[in-house]
């Protein structure tokens, strides 16, 4: 199981923001972590394929694939950046309407209380369950949204900066949760992180984007060196080993 990102590009206007963007494939279960300058086209990419998937037509090229077949929205689950939630509504609540959201009957899949205060126990946030969503923290409104991204089991997950705006302990607590819920699932993550050093503890793969092409894929391990965050950021900076894993460290001046 494999999912492929094939020739996939994005203008406004005159401004080229993803140039025929090709992502050498992500294998089942593993995380990929998208790097990059701001600009670089990195939440323009998970925007995209979700509207590539929205437009789809059978009477055009498919650009992104799940298991040799055209994905669909079924397929994913997508955490935007800066997600809130605007629905007077609790926790558990959203969590069982993203259940049965495409159901046609008006009664609840069976279990779907279950169901949502099992993962909510998971993620190590059923203190939420009952709290409105309207009253909840953008730390807890990012916790939150994972869950919902990740009720109906997709089997591709995209996150857009998951971490941004968590503390130390909640940014362990949900890429702990999104690692464990790709090997127990076999799904395939493409996340957006501006951390180096958690994409490094948490990716399988790096893909490094600059000024919207490729620029590199790899392991942590060999794609995070000094030279790449220079040509990237046009910072300095030393690699230092920490547990037999990479740690980036800035130069000051």
């Amino acid at each position: 199981m494999s999912l492929t990102i094939s020739q996939v590009s994005v203008s406004f206007g005159k401004q080229i923001v993803l140039n025929n963007l090709t992502i050498p494939t992500i294998m089942a279960g593993e995380m990929v972590a998208l790097i990059g300058k701001n600009g670089a086209g990195k939440s323009t990419l998970l925007r995209q394929m979700t509207t590539l998937l929205r437009q789809q037509s059978v009477h055009q090229p498919q650009q992104i694939h799940y298991c040799d077949r055209a994905l669909t929205l079924d397929d994913i689950g997508y955490l935007p950046q800066d997600h809130r939630i605007s629905a007077s509504i609790t926790v558990i609540e959203l969590l069982i309407t993203t259940l049965n959201i495409d159901s046609t009957s008006l009664m609840a899949k069976k279990d779907s209380a279950r169901q949502g205060l099992l993962l909510l126990e998971e993620m190590g946030i059923l203190h939420l369950a009952n709290k409105n969503c309207v009253d909840l923290s953008g730390g807890e409104s990012q916790m939150v949204g994972l869950a919902q991204a990740i009720i109906n089991q997709p089997k591709v997950l995209l996150l857009d900066e998951p971490t941004s705006a968590l503390d130390m302990q909640n940014q362990l607590r949900l890429l702990n949760y999104v690692q464990h819920y790709a090997k127990t699932s076999n799904a395939c993550v493409l996340m957006v992180i501006h951390d180096l050093n958690l994409a490094i503890q948490y990716a399988d793969k790096i893909a490094a984007l600059h000024r919207g092409e490729l620029f590199a894929f790899d392991n942590p391990s060999n794609a995070i060196t000094s030279q790449l965050i220079w040509d990237l950021f046009d910072v300095d900076s030393h690699i230092i080993t920490v547990d037999k894993r990479p740690v980036v460290v800035m130069k000051s001046h």
